[in-house]
């Protein structure tokens, strides 16, 4: 596709992984014009990095498991602060979700009977992960990418989306600009319901998404997409980490920043998942994931002493424990002095056959003896805690509605779906389920927004196009500061960033720590805008962008997005005084539902200041609580009279 031409998009989607694609395919079928962009090459999105498998309570191989029992599951582990009724739709259409994905070519293992084959995750009650060998994040991207091209839906790769536009970025020529809406009060958040009419309740307080501005970095320029409606599905925010099982160029929040530039609120950002095997070994593979199929196929963890250790932690479940229970227990053995040579724990498969390790491990046998030239069906594997999954995200509502009208979002930019654990194997889930339920009420709002435009006349759907900034003969002008800097050293802000959020603000958290790690993001915040305004913003439409300034500014909008949403990180943490889930406090260790059964959020505030002062001091983050909703019909009946009530481990 010429990059340079113009196209029409009714509905925009940001992020090429299973989400965004999931999304694509039912806003396609369901009648809009659709527009995926993604800065990843297509096909390789993040998506493909997800080993294991996808959850079902299908009961191929355990009958007794249901969707109820899979909702008990993941509340349980998520400690009870997840929405239960986003918990309720994910169960309760994986099996169809799965069968879809079967129908449309998946290969997932399958037993000799023909039934498909599922496996034991950690904190599963039944075992009920489908998968194919241990890539099945690669196999999910294969199949929706073909639906994708079946239906010869656009995607422009290699392109970085930097602000999303709203009705007050326009200017009309003839009318000058709209005025300001009021500002959303806070019981928004919660009362929205899904109908229209609430749309219509709400219409004079929201404002309404146009499309989005970024850097087109094959063709060196700026590109602006419009569109009536958005879907956000551009990925977490792990990689604001020293160590990630994300790739280098991904998951910096860049969702987090945009949605919270725009005005959504942020939820549960303490919440971030670490995995308990990722390689610490060679350095450039550090970070890398061992998937959880390897304990879900029999590993065990063992020791510098040999001592498989799980015991200790969590003698029931062992290795297959949740995930925040099994990565602490790996720290906790690491710092004790138990740890191996480069600072890990043994991961060992040796006892199993090695057919079964080739049949069911396959990319993990051929990643450890490619990176680290190990034979894992004859040595141990060294690995340890590595961040892997944000739980926290922007706020939507059960359909993926934000609070800006036409704007929606899915995947792991959004929140309130796992709690503070996810159990593993739900994320892919996660991504297929909300994406086809993202991609129908966006194409519902575009083919809405056609349809009112048909009857009025009104120009609400003008169509959108890839253009230069400059191009300006339409009546409605794009009139905005277009926010990016070229730092002239961002590597060193991005590494400094990931290490104190390493030390400060990860495994294990205290006080001092959080608010060490805070002063210095607030610091660095303020070096970076001060450096920028000063030197290097980029607000002249007549900059160019080539090969020797385009990484920098890329680069420099990873450090945006990451002191935005490290600051959300910890602040949050700071202010949740227990410990849950992937969140512990070491100077609260328990659980407290009395206090902290709650969901926190980050909200961008206007503040009064001094007319020369810098236009980032007239903005602060502020910080709220509500409680979680209480769990109500066949999923609360089950809870009390089967599942335990939630327990803390700790480390005393």
């Amino acid at each position: 596709m010429n990059k340079q031409s113009n196209c029409s998009c009714d509905v925009l989607i940001i992020g090429g992984g299973s989400a965004g694609l999931r999304a694509a395919i039912e806003a396609h079928d369901a009648g809009a014009n659709v527009l995926i962009i993604s800065k990843s090459k297509r096909g390789d999105p993040h998506t493909t990095l997800a080993r294991g498998g996808i959850n079902a309570a299908l009961g191929t191989m355990d009958p007794d498991d249901n969707w109820v029992v899979h909702a008990a599951d993941t509340l349980r582990e998520g400690e009870f602060i997840a929405d239960y009724e986003r918990v309720e739709i994910l169960c309760k259409n994986a099996p169809d979700a799965i069968n879809e994905l079967v129908n449309w070519g998946a290969r997932f293992h399958r037993e000799k009977d023909g039934r498909l084959t599922q496996r034991f995750f950690g904190a599963h009650t039944y075992r009920r992960t489908v998968f194919y060998e241990d890539w099945t994040g690669q196999e999910i991207v294969r199949v929706l990418m073909e639906q994708v091209n079946q239906r010869n839906i656009k995607i422009i790769d290699n392109v970085y989306i930097t602000k999303l536009l709203k009705s007050k970025d326009y200017v009309n020529e003839e009318r000058g600009p709209p005025p300001l809406p009021p500002a959303p009060q806070p019981a928004s958040l919660t009362s929205w319901k899904t109908t229209a009419a609430t749309y219509k309740q709400h219409e004079q307080e929201e404002e309404q998404v146009r499309g989005a501005f970024g850097i087109d970095l094959e063709n060196k320029e700026f590109v602006t997409f419009e569109c009536k409606s958005l879907i956000l599905a551009a990925g977490g925010y792990t990689r604001v980490y020293a160590v990630s099982s994300s790739r280098i160029f991904e998951n910096y929040g860049e969702g987090i920043a945009l949605a919270y530039e725009a005005g959504i609120d942020l939820v549960d950002m303490e919440m971030v998942q670490f995995h308990p095997t990722g390689m610490v070994w060679p350095d450039q593979a550090v970070g890398t994931l061992a998937t959880e199929a390897i304990r879900g196929e029999g590993g065990i963890l063992l020791n510098s002493n040999g001592e498989r250790f799980m015991k200790n932690y969590d003698p029931e479940r062992m290795e297959l424990g949740p995930r925040d229970v099994v990565a602490r227990a790996n720290y906790n053995e690491i710092i004790s002095g138990r740890g191996t040579e480069h600072g890990g724990v043994w991961l060992d498969v040796t006892h199993l056959r090695k057919e079964v390790i080739q049949e069911r491990l396959t990319t993990m046998y051929e990643q450890f003896q490619k990176l680290d030239g190990i034979d894992i069906s004859k040595e141990k594997m060294e690995v340890g805690p590595t961040a892997h999954y944000s739980m926290g995200g922007i706020v939507v509502d059960i359909n993926c509605r934000t609070r800006v009208k036409g704007l929606f979002a899915v995947g792991e930019v959004i929140s309130q779906i796992h709690g503070a654990n996810r159990l593993g194997g739900n994320s892919l889930l996660d991504t297929v389920v909300f994406g086809k339920i993202a991609g129908g009420e966006a194409a519902g709002f575009a083919n809405e927004l056609k349809r009112e435009s048909e009857e009025t006349g009104a120009g609400l759907s003008q169509p959108a196009r890839t253009s230069n900034t400059n191009n300006n003969d339409q009546k409605e002008k794009l009139d905005i500061n277009l926010d990016l800097f070229s730092l002239k050293e961002p590597i060193k802000f991005r590494n400094e960033i990931q290490e104190l959020m390493k030390l400060n603000a990860g495994i294990i958290r205290e006080q001092v720590m959080l608010e060490n790690g805070l002063k210095r993001i607030l610091e660095l915040k303020n070096e970076f805008y001060f450096n920028s305004n000063k030197n290097n913003n980029i607000n002249s439409k007549e900059f160019k962008i080539d090969d020797d300034n385009s990484e920098n500014i890329i680069l420099s909008w990873h450090v945006k997005c990451s002191l935005i949403t490290c600051e959300a990180i910890i602040r949050s943490a700071l202010m949740r005084q227990e410990s849950r889930g992937a969140h512990y406090r070491s100077d609260f260790p328990r659980l407290d539902d009395e206090r902290w059964k709650v969901n926190i959020y980050c909200r961008k505030e206007k503040k009064e200041v001094s007319a020369d002062a810098d236009a980032t001091a007239a903005e602060e983050m502020i910080l709220f609580k509500q409680n979680v909703k209480g769990i109500k019909g066949s999923l609360a009946d089950f809870i009390k009279s089967h599942v335990k009530a939630a327990h803390h481990r700790t480390f005393e």
